[in-house]
């Protein structure tokens, strides 16, 4: 059975190694759409920084939306 840290965990690696693997700005920025839109990913709404589920806060400070990991 997956627990939620796990399928965070999960996620998170597989948005890395997509992004990872991109070879352009373009590519990545696509990539890192496609990944926000699926829940692979959140965004800090003041700074607007992308930020892997199993990151807790944003840089800013900003904490991770509830319900996300």
């Amino acid at each position: 059975m997956s627990t939620p840290l796990l399928e965070a965990e999960t996620r998170t690696a597989a948005a890395a190694v997509l992004l990872a693997e991109a070879a352009t700005a373009h590519e990545r920025a696509a990539l890192t759409r496609v990944c926000l839109r699926a829940g692979f990913l959140w965004r800090c709404h003041p700074c607007k920084e992308s930020h892997y589920l199993t990151t807790e806060a944003c840089g800013c400070g900003v904490k991770r939306p509830e319900g996300l990991a």
